[in-house]
């Protein structure tokens, strides 16, 4: 059973209540196309109907129509599984659709800026310069890649309407502090998305409770790691609902597609098996961890949160080429390799593959010697 952080998060429809206020006690600004016109948003249609209103062909059901009741009933199943109103929801194709679609809505100014931090998720600069906006990055503390709040503040300014943070973080693996982002979404005016991608692997470091009291918030869930649906690219936003309707205006009429729906609720049926995955992979990243602290060549490796590790080697640039050419894919950077945590088999073959490593540097330091 998944773990909620506690009995103070209580999110379900009859005691989720908003603030009417975010940090600085005025509403978020509205784009002027949203006061001009009402888009055509899905809505449910009336059971008995005859439905001759959107062009859509009488054959080949349920298929043949256009997923309007169904993705309202995904956020309101969703909602139930987290507590959370369906009005506070909207489900996309994958986080970087999310992250896309906020700042279209929110990104307003001829020059206006986002704010993250590095090492984070390359899909955020991305999306920024693809939405024209500059993109400032903070570093996190080199020791342990914790955020530097006061450097993040220094560098947010008139022109700053988002600050995208992610925790835990990718690729560092590690939790960024609770209090820290609750402080900066009292003092910052803007948007703040945080990336909750991973938190599954640690639900008590959830921050969904902090809607309960600021409005510029906005929570990424994604189903593509503990929920092992990638594939599906499907992703849950949820924030104020004043919020969610910016992001319903901004974004696609029929959001996701009619088998997407049916595959996310059939992945939403298998909770339990959620549960066990996240167990076995926790298991398993301990496993991993405590062989890979054998190796000489391992130099440090991050705390996670995430299903995965973040392992500083001696020769990283080496230790990459030879699990590529023993046909294992890893992912490199500045000399840290990030080790997704796989099946038992998987994480064998990595561990077997850099213990065979070490032991033909030893023979070839035994040889030299001769």
């Amino acid at each position: 059973m998944f773990i909620h952080p506690g009995n103070d998060f209580n999110i379900n429809c009859s005691t989720f209540n908003f603030s009417t206020n975010h940090s600085s006690n005025q509403p978020l600004t509205i784009p002027s196309f949203m006061h001009t016109e009402k888009l055509d948003l899905p809505r449910r249609r009336e059971q008995a109907v005859i439905a001759l209103d959107a062009n859509e062909s009488p054959f080949n059901a349920p298929d043949n129509r256009y997923p309007r009741e169904e993705w309202i009933e995904l956020c309101t199943l969703y909602g139930r599984h987290e507590r959370i109103p369906q009005p506070c929801i909207y489900f996309c194709n994958g986080t970087e659709e999310a992250i896309d679609l906020s700042m279209r809505a929110f990104l307003l100014k001829p020059q206006a800026k986002v704010v993250s931090v590095s090492p984070t998720r390359s899909i955020y600069g991305r999306r920024a310069a693809i939405n024209r906006a500059a993109y400032v990055e903070v570093p996190l503390r080199a020791d342990d890649f914790s955020l530097d709040l006061n450097a993040l503040l220094g560098a947010i300014d008139d022109h700053t309407e988002m600050v995208i943070l992610c925790s835990p973080n990718s690729p560092t693996g590690n939790l960024l502090s609770k209090s820290d982002i609750e402080e900066l979404v009292q003092l910052f005016d803007g948007l703040i998305v945080l990336d909750e991608s991973y938190v599954d692997f640690n639900p008590r470091a959830s921050l969904l409770s902090l809607l309960n009291q600021y409005r510029n918030l906005v929570v990424l869930r994604s189903f593509s790691h503990a929920w092992s649906a990638a594939g599906l690219r499907l992703a849950a936003a949820i924030a104020h609902p004043d919020v969610i309707e910016r992001l319903r205006s901004v974004g696609l009429t029929h959001p996701l597609s009619t088998p997407v729906i049916r595959l996310a609720r059939q992945m939403l049926a298998r909770r339990m098996d959620v549960d066990k995955w996240v167990r076995q992979i926790i298991e398993e990243r301990t496993k991993v961890e405590l062989a890979l602290k054998e190796l000489p060549d391992c130099l440090h490796i991050y705390p996670s949160s995430a299903n995965f590790l973040l392992v500083r080697f001696a020769d990283a640039c080496a230790v990459y080429k030879y699990l590529k050419q023993q046909g294992i894919a890893v992912r490199p950077y500045m000399g840290c390799l990030r080790l997704t945590i796989g099946l038992p088999n998987e994480n064998s073959a990595l561990l077997g593959a850099l213990r065979r490593r070490k032991d033909n540097k030893a023979d070839e330091k035994g040889g030299a010697k001769e």
